[in-house]
Order: C-alpha cells, then sequence, then structure tokens
C-alpha cells in the first residue's frame, strides 16, 4: 500500500514536470505569459471574495441590528454557550499518584476508603472562559462538593527533597491553580503531583515513601520545613493556612 501510493505521488510528480517542461519549449511566450497571469487572476479573485464577504456581512449585522428579537435570541444562544456545564468539569480519579480515569459530574464516581491510595481532582473548565487559561482545581474531600472559593494565600516557594534531588511545587501557574480554600496538599497529593510534572519521577522511585520532606516560604516570608504525610498535611485557607498537628 505504501510502496504503491510513493509510485503513484513520483509519476504524477515526473509527468508534471515533462508537461512543464513540453509547454516551456514548444510555448515560451505563452508560458511567460501564464507565469505573470495565473497569480494576477488569484489575487483578483481572492480580493473580489473579500469584498464580497465584507458586504454580507455588513449587510446580516444592520437585519440583526434592526430585529431586536433575533439580535436577543443570538446574545442568548453565546451567553448559554460560554455558561459552566457539565462538559466544563473534569474529575480526576488518581490511584497511586497516577491518573486512572476520568468522570464527568453526572456520572457515579467510584467508592473509596480513607486509606486507598486513591485522589479525586476536579478541574472547572469554564474558569478558563474568557481567554483566562488557568483552571481552578479542587481537590475533593470524602464529602463530594464542587463549590469552591479561590484563595488569597499563595506561599512565595514550595520546594521538597528525595535524596539529593531538589523538586519545585507550584500550586499556580498560568494554566492551573490548586490554591482553592480547603485543598490539601498530603503525601497522595505532592505522589500526583510529582509524576504529573516530572518526568523524571516513576512510581517506583515513591512507593516506599511515606514522607515528604517540604520547605516553603510563605506570603509573610516565614521558612517552615514541614514533614507531609497522610496525617499531616497543609490546608489552604482564604487568606491562610494550616498545618496539621
Amino acid at each position: 500500500m505504501v510502496l504503491s501510493t510513493l509510485f503513484t505521488i513520483l509519476r504524477t510528480g515526473a509527468i508534471v514536470l515533462l508537461l512543464n517542461d513540453y509547454f516551456k519549449r514548444v510555448y515560451p511566450a505563452k508560458y511567460d505569459n501564464l507565469l505573470i497571469e495565473i497569480p494576477l487572476q488569484i489575487i483578483y479573485l481572492y480580493s473580489k471574495c473579500q469584498i464580497i464577504y465584507a458586504k454580507v456581512h455588513r449587510q446580516i449585522n444592520e437585519f440583526i441590528d434592526a430585529n431586536p428579537h433575533i439580535k436577543t435570541f443570538i446574545d442568548d444562544f453565546y451567553k448559554s454557550k460560554s455558561k459552566s456545564n457539565d462538559d466544563d468539569l473534569e474529575i480526576e480519579y488518581i490511584v497511586n499518584g497516577v491518573i486512572y480515569t476520568k468522570y464527568k459530574r453526572t456520572q457515579s464516581l467510584p467508592d473509596r476508603t480513607e486509606n486507598d491510595g486513591s485522589l479525586l481532582i476536579f478541574s472547572d473548565l469554564s474558569a478558563s472562559d474568557n481567554n483566562n487559561k488557568c483552571v481552578h482545581k479542587k481537590i475533593l474531600q470524602n464529602e463530594i462538593n464542587f463549590d469552591y472559593k479561590v484563595a488569597a494565600v499563595q506561599f512565595m516557594l514550595m520546594e521538597l527533597s528525595i535524596d539529593d534531588k531538589t523538586f519545585i511545587i507550584n500550586l499556580k501557574t498560568d494554566t492551573y491553580n490548586y490554591y482553592i480554600v480547603d485543598n490539601v496538599i498530603d503525601r497522595k497529593f505532592i505522589s500526583y503531583y510529582l509524576m504529573k510534572n516530572y518526568t523524571v519521577i516513576t512510581y517506583e522511585d515513591i512507593r516506599c515513601l511515606t514522607k515528604y520532606s517540604l520547605r516553603i516560604i510563605d506570603q509573610n516570608v516565614n521558612v517552615k520545613d514541614i514533614e507531609i504525610t497522610d496525617t499531616k498535611f497543609i490546608t489552604i485557607k482564604e487568606n491562610e493556612y494550616t498545618v496539621s498537628e
């Protein structure tokens, strides 16, 4: 199949070259005229289409503006498309740091236990409307609730060490935001974050780790070293954060 396609392309190319050479030798004057005439005709046709399109577009807009009912219908249609709906909500089901599957809000979510190593994160894709590409991400707890509030607190630095390697944890970038009130930064989340954002980290690297050594510089320029486990974690609040004891 591939050889047949390649042969067809080569044969077509050879025919085009032979015809080009034939017309150039037999009809040199007409050949030169065609080289000038064809581009000019293409430019003329393109300009003509632009003029027609602008005229039709203007007439359509004038017709819509002159008919308030039609204008209202069109405005409502585009507004409804921009509103959040079930397709704007993506829920990631994460097991041992790896995205196992994804759900929509209308789908039934999997049953979970406290120590099964799973994590649910939903992304409100509607938050990226109006040219804002930053998607808000809420870490779902045992009680599933899709309402959320963006926190004002932001750390100046979060980094953790594994052996002799240091990794930066960015809870907010131009494309996502984990600074959501009541989001919990625990061992499960950090395992997921590392495997998602650092290709050098594999499940084998972290499967035996029960804690992470995390250093933060908070919004008040306080430097804190925190040991993150399943029971010791950071909770994001609206204007501050807490560390469980």
